[in-house]
């Protein structure tokens, strides 16, 4: 595959009116206070999981230019040294400015994602969690920011609110690191390192698990609220 064919598969535009079209994030402005509560506790799993995944994809890394890459960004996941910078004490602070009172720091799921990563080509992870999980989930969460912005609670307290996770991974940084690793993946491409086949069908599994996994929040019903909650 020719390397301009291959990235029109990852258009940003393409995605984001993908995202549109497929998901119900355009409900959140209707949502309840509690169901909104709910959903950002569980998308903090999410932000837990990414490390874990990036640690994991760095092991399986052979030396090179591409595992720095990822060793740096996830480094800059982790705070650089300074856990109250990491993504994830970021992601604590603004669910307190929503009014989470409680933050289930110690709760373990089950995340298939470690199990693709260990067990697929570093091909098809790559695409799966490098160009896939890095680049995709900016983009879901640009959509939730906007639409969360409309929620009524939102504008009541917007002033309130800490906006530093989504600054970081909507316009900051998260940017960058998009850049670098489509240049990184990219040189791998055309040195015939990888197989832009099985990255694609990667990048494919990433966008399929996000989009199932923001439908399920979407459709979360009262009684499931009630029930984590509880």
């Amino acid at each position: 595959m020719e390397l301009s064919t291959f990235w029109v598969y990852f258009d940003e535009a393409k995605l984001t009116e993908e995202i549109l079209i497929d998901s119900q994030l355009s409900t959140i402005s209707t949502w309840s206070l509690e169901k909104l509560k709910q959903v950002s506790i569980d998308y903090r799993q999410l932000v837990l999981n990414h490390s874990n995944h990036l640690a994991l994809l760095c092991s399986r890394l052979p030396e090179s230019q591409f595992k720095s890459l990822i060793a740096e960004i996830l480094n800059d996941e982790q705070g650089n040294g300074k856990y109250e910078s990491s993504h994830l004490y970021l992601w604590d602070n603004f669910l307190r400015s929503i009014g989470v009172d409680n933050i289930p720091k110690n709760s373990i799921n089950f995340d298939p994602m470690m199990s693709l990563i260990n067990h697929n080509s570093i091909d098809f992870v790559i695409g799966l969690e490098g160009v896939g999980v890095e680049c995709i989930c900016a983009v879901y969460l640009a959509v939730f920011e906007k639409f969360l912005k409309q929620h009524s609670y939102v504008i009541k307290n917007v002033n309130n609110i800490d906006w530093e996770f989504f600054d970081i991974h909507v316009r900051g940084e998260d940017i960058h690191h998009k850049e670098m690793i489509r240049k990184a993946v990219g040189e791998l491409i055309v040195e015939n390192e990888i197989n832009s086949d099985l990255v694609l069908i990667g990048y494919n599994k990433a966008k399929e698990i996000w989009r199932e996994t923001w439908n399920q929040w979407a459709n979360l019903s009262g009684e499931k609220i009630l029930e984590a909650i509880v």
